[in-house]
């Protein structure tokens, strides 16, 4: 008697596909999301985040006075996002891709395509951050957190300045300096529990002080936000203002923009593993009310010195005393996690276009950057729910973005605009549920991290000729064996 073999196990994919919640995703994605799962995760998390509809009403509410006859604010965001995403290199060549499609997205000459990204209002790149920000946030709460709150019962939020990069000299205004010309400035408010930028304040005048902008920062402060930030931003204006809407700060000390009184002598409170930490209650009054506020100051006594040469750090807070002088230290240190998310984004993705001189363009592009980051931080998500935590916490984020860049423009060769409509449709619970499954399928082995051993300080010091502009690196190297 011939036995038959046993059945195949049906691909999880397939009978995801099957049920009926998914029945507007067409069955012809089943086989990309087994070959470029990465892909489909970003283009379809992307699809379902910038709806036509919620940003025709969010244009229509950031930028009454603006019309969308032809060139609407749909169109423009997916055709930008091409770029910051790092699926596309500039926007002329997103724009040339565009125009060889059967349906291109973009029905207007590439003139007024700048035109109009050159007249975008900075309040419309900031809401696209806010509200889309908003959005991944509902799904990432159905999502493996990040990481947990370092004080418990506090919302954790960064806020830091980022001047955008010196662009080309294509403006004629700009064209007969040699100087770098700068097309504005923006405050970011980072979330390291759920990696996500929720907040954006932009300028268009780079020679704006970062101070001066905090006037917009005040109104979104909520209760038991926990704000850390650097000396820069250490005024009356923000401490005060975050007390009175029930909020609370870590602020590193400015003697100068907040003076405060001493009450007690410093007291060692303990040692963490970059310094030796001290305490004290101290005053200091605002020079506009003339309230007085007791705040607890810390210091830190550094083992080593920072970049800077310093080896004493001086912290401020509102914080009661049931959160620790050390805990209150370690969580400063989650401060250097926007500086690292900048360098991502610099590196990674394309927030920084040095083609865009218009103040406007280069600001929304960056705001777009940010969201395209925010919608890997909801892919990665995934892949701790899929793969786990310890998996995903060794994907390089450079090979992530590289890998996705490459998927994204496959994928809109071989699966148009119009199938991916379905996406829209699904909610948060099933969309999460279809992340999730895609993410079992992608591989990790050529996106993890390369680690490498600690840098050490060069034996000789390196120095400059001043005879010679450069050097024969052929002949370097022969000097070099002759020598050994």
């Amino acid at each position: 008697m011939r036995l038959r073999p046993p059945p195949r196990p049906r691909d999880p994919l397939a009978k995801l596909l099957a049920l009926n919640r998914f029945r507007d995703i067409p069955q012809s994605f089943l086989l990309h999301m087994q070959t470029l799962p990465l892909g489909v995760l970003v283009r379809g998390t992307l699809e379902w985040l910038l709806d036509d509809q919620l940003l025709t009403q969010l244009f229509h509410d950031n930028a009454p006075d603006h019309y969308t006859r032809e060139l609407t604010l749909g169109a423009l965001v997916k055709l930008l996002i091409q770029v910051s995403s790092g699926a596309r290199p500039s926007v002329y060549a997103a724009f040339k891709a565009d125009q060889d499609l059967a349906n291109p997205s973009i029905t207007t000459s590439f003139q007024a395509l700048y035109g109009k990204l050159g007249r975008m209002q900075p309040a419309v790149s900031e809401a696209l951050v806010r509200s889309s920000a908003a959005r991944l946030g509902r799904l990432q709460q159905r999502q493996p957190p990040a990481a947990a709150e370092p004080v418990a019962g506090y919302r954790l939020r960064i806020l830091d300045g980022n001047v955008l990069a010196g662009t080309d000299h294509r403006l004629k205004p700009l064209r007969r300096w040699l100087n770098t010309c700068l097309p504005g400035k923006s405050l970011v408010v980072y979330e390291p529990t759920c990696a996500l930028v929720t907040d954006l304040v932009l300028c268009q005048d780079a020679y704006t002080q970062e101070r001066a902008l905090l006037a917009h920062v005040l109104p979104r402060v909520q209760a038991n936000d926990l704000w850390v930030a650097d000396r820069n931003f250490c005024t009356s204006r923000l401490v005060f203002g975050v007390v009175d809407r029930d909020g609370f700060f870590l602020i590193r000390q400015h003697r100068r923009n907040l003076p405060c009184r001493p009450l007690r002598r410093l007291r060692r409170c303990g040692v963490t593993t970059t310094a030796i930490v001290y305490e004290q209650p101290v005053e200091t009054t605002d020079p506009e009310t003339g309230v007085t506020l007791r705040l607890r100051r810390l210091e830190l006594r550094l083992f080593e010195k920072t970049r800077d040469g310093e080896r004493t750090l001086a912290l401020l807070t509102n914080l009661p005393e049931t959160v620790t002088a050390l805990t209150l230290a370690e969580t400063y240190r989650a401060r250097w996690t926007i500086e690292t998310h900048f360098q991502w984004l610099t590196q990674s993705l394309h927030c920084e276009v040095p083609s865009l001189g218009q103040p406007c363009a280069a600001l929304l592009l960056f705001a777009l950057s940010l969201v395209a980051g925010n919608a890997l931080a909801v892919v990665r998500g995934s892949l701790r729910a899929a793969q786990g935590r310890e998996a995903e916490a060794e994907v390089s984020g450079y090979y992530l973005a590289d890998e996705i860049g490459a998927d994204y423009r496959t994928l809109m060769k071989y699966l148009p605009a119009d199938q991916w409509t379905g996406w829209r449709r699904l909610d948060e619970q099933a969309l999460v549920q279809l992340l999730t499954t895609i993410a079992g399928a992608v591989r990790l082995g050529a996106l993890t991290r390369s680690r490498r051993g600690p840098k050490k300080p060069p034996a000789q010091k390196p120095v400059y000729n001043k005879k010679h502009k450069h050097y024969s690196t052929d002949r370097l190297l022969k000097e070099e064996e002759d020598s050994c």
